[in-house]
């Protein structure tokens, strides 16, 4: 735990709200100045020609070392006059070399203002990389041209359910806190549990939230322990927005039984930029063209399941080009184009506390530990886990006890962690790395 977290997790609960809200100024007065509200004018109004932004970038970026000789070992025309035709003659760009070659994608010529950014990613390696200031407000206006298509404006007040850790160990209610900037009441999902659940219920009630947002699987866990309380539907939600996680049809089916009211929508982005795809008002997965250049490549032998590459035109401070996130969706296929039909990627498990807490969102142990390549997360009981570890060359004795450390604080001390390390996790079926693999069910304890 940070100093600045330490101090924070012993304030009373007033001045953590206070803190929340001062964080949440901070964060605004960064994130929404007047080429924020330029670049929201630009993208409500559809005044970005994608064509031209994928274009400049890409000749921006030809005078990189990296790229010069990638161009040229393909034979890239870097004058670029048919772009997309010349981005299909590059190669895959996996996180992997990014992460080993991190320094070979920072921009030099790149003078504008930058900010640290980092991913954990679903295999739990972290990615550190220089983000564009510009870039930032692009984003944001991105995320806020959906909010705004579902009637969310900037005074809604938001019920948060997010993986930042707010409140630190045991705790009594209030299980959340404020910040008043962004008009959020934020939960703990850490918390959260059967015990909690009317708690939680409650100030939604109360307070008459009409916008929820946060991961499917916290949103999901609520709506099933209110549920199973007997707990009246809640009729004030009117909008539910997810990010971050694949929403399951059951966890839609059990979130519209507890907010019957509810349209639930899902957006789809990440740190690199390399993608965004938001869900429109009638339902339909679009992918954001204006903000960043994306390809659907079907996976062998699964024409309709496809991996999302996309090249991050809006960061030329660290460009990606035909990056492969390690998400997937479903489409279908209509004259050659694909039609969204759903997300595959993103799926998380969860972890149970003895005590009966329902832990997930568990890549973000991962977040700030860049020497770790891959990571994978199994509990066998109640009261152990396994921690599946492959080392990147970086990786110390350091790292093993930040690691353990992070662990220990995540889980309360509640579970017994043994650290074991591969030269490379199993994969599923499909290729994908399971964060997190579970051998008992973690809403009732019992082995699947």
């Amino acid at each position: 735990m940070k100093i600045s977290e330490k101090i924070y997790s012993h304030l009373p609960v007033f001045f953590q709200h206070a803190a929340c809200t001062l964080k949440g100024f901070m964060i605004n007065h960064r994130r929404y100045d007047s080429e924020f509200f330029r670049f929201l004018n630009n993208y409500e109004n559809n005044a970005v020609d994608a064509e031209k932004e994928l274009r400049l970038f890409m000749r921006g970026i030809s005078g990189m070392d990296y790229y010069s000789r990638l161009f040229a070992k393909h034979g890239v025309d870097i004058s670029f006059r048919n772009v997309y035709a010349e981005i299909a003659k590059l190669p895959v760009l996996s996180k992997e070399e990014v992460k080993k070659n991190t320094a070979a994608f920072i921009n030099p010529a790149f003078k504008g203002k930058t900010i640290t950014a980092h991913t954990s990613g679903t295999t739990g390696g972290g990615l550190v990389f220089p983000e564009a200031e510009e870039a930032e407000h692009k984003q944001w206006a991105v995320w806020w041209r959906y909010r705004r298509r579902h009637g969310i404006d900037f005074n809604t007040w938001c019920g948060w359910f997010g993986g930042k850790q707010i409140i630190f160990g045991r705790a009594e209610p209030p299980l959340y806190r404020i910040n008043r900037a962004a008009r959020q009441i934020m939960f703990s999902a850490y918390h959260l549990c059967e015990e909690t659940a009317e708690h939680y219920y409650s100030v939604i009630r109360n307070r008459k939230l009409e916008w929820l947002h946060g991961y499917p699987s916290q949103l999901s866990i609520l709506s099933s322990l209110c549920l199973r309380r007997g707990l009246a539907p809640v009729d004030c939600v009117r909008i539910i927005t997810f990010g971050s996680e694949n929403l399951e049809d059951w966890q839609k089916n059990r979130i519209k039984e507890m907010f019957p009211r509810a349209v639930l929508r899902q957006h789809y982005g990440l740190s690199e930029m390399a993608a965004n795809i938001s869900e429109d008002r009638n339902g339909m997965l679009v992918p954001d063209n204006d903000f960043a250049y994306m390809e659907f490549l079907p996976l062998d032998g699964s024409p309709d399941i496809c991996r999302i590459i996309g090249t991050n035109f809006s960061n030329p401070a660290f460009p990606l080009v035909r990056y492969d996130t390690g998400d997937t969706v479903s489409v279908e296929w209509q004259d050659g184009k694909p039609l969204i039909k759903k997300f595959d990627g993103r799926k998380e498990d969860f972890l149970r506390l003895p005590d009966g807490r329902i832990i997930g969102r568990l890549g973000q142990i991962f977040l700030k530990l860049p020497e770790v390549a891959e990571a994978q997360l199994v509990q066998k009981t109640e009261h152990d886990i396994e921690v599946n570890i492959v080392k990147m060359p970086s990786y110390t004795d350091e790292t093993e006890k930040k690691l353990a450390a992070m662990l220990n604080e995540r889980f309360d001390g509640e579970l017994d962690i043994k650290i074991k390390y591969c030269d490379k996790i199993a994969r599923t079926a499909s290729g994908k790395l399971r964060m997190v693999v579970s051998e008992i069910n973690a809403f009732d304890g019992k082995r699947k």
